[in-house]
């Protein structure tokens, strides 16, 4: 038997501020080559970033939006990179720590600043409908769709500012002019500082977009500087009033204000100085790239995203040599580079050094090239496998809920157990209930009790601490009991003392952000170490004997309610793949961090009797515990069931969770005009309630839900008379009569 070593002790952390393109090179170069015992962490606030060259084409409309977006989950998941999706809130170089406003500090060992710049912004009102920025994208996209919208049903004159007549704002100018010219009524007027456009490209790059601009329409004022703007005008340095009716800030970039607050050295302007080896003046531990910095030996170096491509590699070497103890490489920029202007007509401009030349064919590089560039971030290609590939290899079993023993492993052992009697048990093993239930010391008040523990299914102990607490009180939501105090146990990675000292801290402090939120205290708990992350909390909570939810009370015409998608085990099995994309990793994570506490009030509320949790057994695991125990059958309408985005993509290249195959041993007990479908036996982790609520009551309850915040509540079925041997359930493709059924969607 082949044993698997066991990993490097963590030693050192690199952390990396930003997703600017020397950071995007250093995760691929760790990818292809990481240092044993080092841990990687990049923190960007959004999971995925577009490709700023091909910015200007996807507003034109020449490219979707996944075309030119860089997805930072698939890419660091592939690297073995921990992504950390936040804002900054400070740095502490003298604690060599990132500081952030809802979660705890990061401790690094070297630490790497790669902001980029933010066009300096000359409103003087915060008035979003006015005022338009580069970043982020989407809401540029967004906003620029809603001019185009309103310019539909409201056709009117409309002045378009551009402040900026360097590359970015005269790419731009003419993508939007692509994206609004239908409109007749549409101005676009571009100011420009200096005494022409493009100062820092040849005269005739300048002369390719002047007429460009002239063929368009579109006006250009040089020697005209922007003093200010507020809704309806900008307000010129000469005194001169500009009427428009929004503008967009394409100006020269400004040092993120994380820079300037940093503490560490920086030039006139705010920028980081950084040393030829990107390291700070101040703190060799911190480097700097890309155009949030300035260099002392390069003072007249431009902010340009080909340099800092160029960085990507040394920076990668000049860490990799601090840790070691090694000198490090000096940072050269090219004299002369290529540069690529798209001008929206299907052509674009070359320019080398003083060279210059407008093409069709030069389209078609800068084409080639930036495609080249973002597919160079996509997961090396592998074929998709289920579960016999996971058993092979133990890393790659699942963790969450998908680290559960199967069922019928579970099952077996519970019939071989002879529980001693305990009078003071009310509910125990017996019962296949979500907690046990001791007697109170005051009549009809009871105690509830449950356990959960499982393998991490994230890189981020923060996010697993928030999660696993959700999932461990779910168990007391699901019977209509209050937790209010929780033990942890947690294993810990073999690392350094302050490495593991900081996993815990971060780990605990995101149980403790859920707990407190949810009113429960954490009393306490055990740690042990061990070859990976697990944690697990026991939860002790009160309940009234007489309201509690028990599988038992299913009837006959009931309407089965789910408060949550389903997918997540199939999803996080993807993601430990690095085959989930960043909007399917948030969706899941947001379905997971949505605690079931208003569902239960609301379920308390209108008189639900019969709950549970939907978990590591998946829906016909749970669905199977309360027909079972109540001795009735169920309908499913395949029409209602409602899944997380992604999860039908990741099924059908055939991921799924390790316990998946185990949960589908029941597939013999469903019946319809096909095979059992995968949501069925998908394993939850911090999944939603199931609950069985009386026909008359149905839309009542889906009503509050939805005002609860549970948007995707939505009745998947109704309990029926059983019928044969024993139990089952009948899956139909769609609810043909959902009056009849009693399974409409809410008058909301």
């Amino acid at each position: 038997m082949n044993t698997p070593a066991p990993p490097t002790p963590i030693q050192k952390t690199v952390v990396l501020v930003g997703a600017g393109n020397a950071h995007l090179v250093f995760v691929r170069r760790w990818r292809m080559r990481s240092l044993p015992g080092v841990s990687v962490v990049l923190v960007n606030e959004a999971p995925a970033v577009p490709y700023s060259a091909m910015v200007p084409a996807h507003v034109s409309g020449d490219y979707r939006r996944d075309e030119i977006t860089i997805d930072l989950v698939r890419l660091c998941r592939s690297a073995g990179v921990r992504l950390i999706n936040e804002s900054v809130a400070g740095i502490d170089p003298a604690a060599r720590r990132v500081l952030f406003a809802g979660r705890p500090p990061l401790a690094y060992d070297a630490l790497s600043l790669g902001l980029g710049s933010v066009p300096t912004d000359l409103t003087r009102s915060v008035d979003p409908d006015f005022a338009l920025t580069l970043r982020p994208l989407a809401e540029l996209v967004r906003r620029l769709e809603r001019i185009d919208v309103e310019l539909t049903a409201n056709p009117r004159p409309f002045h378009l500012a551009v402040v900026g007549g360097g590359a970015s704002g005269c790419e731009l100018s003419l993508a939007i002019r692509n994206r609004l010219g239908r409109h007749p009524g549409l101005r676009i007027t571009v100011f420009q500082s200096r005494e022409r456009l493009l100062p820092h490209f040849p005269p005739r790059t300048a002369r390719a977009f002047e007429e460009e601009f002239r063929a368009r329409g579109i006006v250009w004022r040089v020697n005209s500087r922007v003093a200010s703007g507020e809704p309806g005008e900008l307000a010129l340095a000469d005194g001169g009033k500009v009427p428009c009716d929004a503008v967009l800030w394409a100006t020269p970039g400004s040092p993120p204000r994380l820079i300037r607050e940093s503490g560490l050295a920086t030039d006139a302007r705010g920028f980081l100085r950084v040393l030829k080896t990107l390291q700070s003046e101040a703190d060799p531990s911190v480097f700097g790239t890309g155009d949030c910095v300035s260099f002392t030996a390069y003072p007249d170096l431009a902010r340009s995203g080909v340099h800092a491509v160029r960085q990507g590699g040394v920076l990668y070497d000049n860490v990799t040599a601090l840790l070691r103890d090694r000198p490090p490489r000096p940072f050269r920029p090219r004299r002369r580079c290529l540069y690529l202007l798209n001008t929206g007509d299907g052509a674009a401009v070359l320019n080398y050094g003083p060279l210059a030349w407008k093409a069709r064919w030069v389209r078609g590089l800068k084409d080639r090239i930036d495609r080249r560039w973002v597919a160079s971030f996509l997961p090396p290609e592998t074929k998709s496998g289920a579960a016999e590939r996971e058993d092979e290899n133990p890393r790659m079993r699942c963790g969450g809920c998908g680290s559960k023993v199967s069922g019928d492993v579970l099952s077996a052992v519970l019939k071989r157990l002879e529980p001693a009697e305990d009078g003071r048990v009310l509910i125990g093993p017996r019962h296949r209930e979500d907690a046990a239930v001791f007697r109170g010391p005051t009549d009809g008040s009871v105690e509830v009790q449950t356990v959960d523990y499982f393998r991490a299914f994230t890189d981020d102990p923060y996010l697993f601490g928030r999660v696993a607490a959700l999932h461990a009180v779910s168990d007391l939501y699901a019977m209509n009991a209050r937790p209010f105090a929780a033990l942890a146990i947690a294993t810990l990675p073999h690392a350094r003392g302050p490495v593991q000292e900081a996993q815990l801290f971060e780990l605990l402090s995101g149980a403790q952000q859920s707990f407190r939120e949810l009113g429960v205290t954490l009393a306490g708990g055990h740690t042990t170490e061990g070859s990976e992350l697990a944690a697990g909390f026991a939860v002790t909570g009160h309940a009234d004997e007489r309201r509690m939810f028990l599988k038992s009370t299913l009837k006959p015409g009931d309407r089965l309610i789910l408060t949550k998608p389903l997918g997540t085990g199939a999803l996080l099995a993807a993601w430990m793949r690095a085959e989930c994309r960043a909007e399917w990793y948030t969706g899941a994570v947001a379905a997971m961090l949505q605690p079931n506490l208003a569902a239960a009030e609301v379920f308390a509320r209108i008189g639900v009797a019969a709950c549970t949790d939907v978990t590591g057994f998946g829906l016909a695991g749970h669905l199977l515990e309360m027909l079972d125990a109540s001795g009735v059958g169920g309908v499913l309408y395949a029409d209602r069931i409602p899944l997380l985005a992604g999860f039908r993509e990741v099924v059908a290249d055939g991921i799924v969770s390790t316990l998946h195959r185990g949960n589908a041993k029941a597939a013999c007990r469903f019946s319809g005009p096909e095979s059992p479908p995968a949501w069925l036996f998908d394993p939850q982790t911090a999944g939603g309630l199931l609950a069985a609520v009386p026909a008359d009551r149905a839309d009542a309850v889906l009503r509050e839900l939805f005002a609860a915040g549970y948007t995707q509540a939505v009745a998947i079925g109704a309990v029926v008379v059983t019928e044969g041997r024993g139990p089952s359930v009948t899956i139909r493709a769609a609810d043909l009569d959902s009056k009849r059924d009693g399974c409409s969607s809410p008058s909301v």
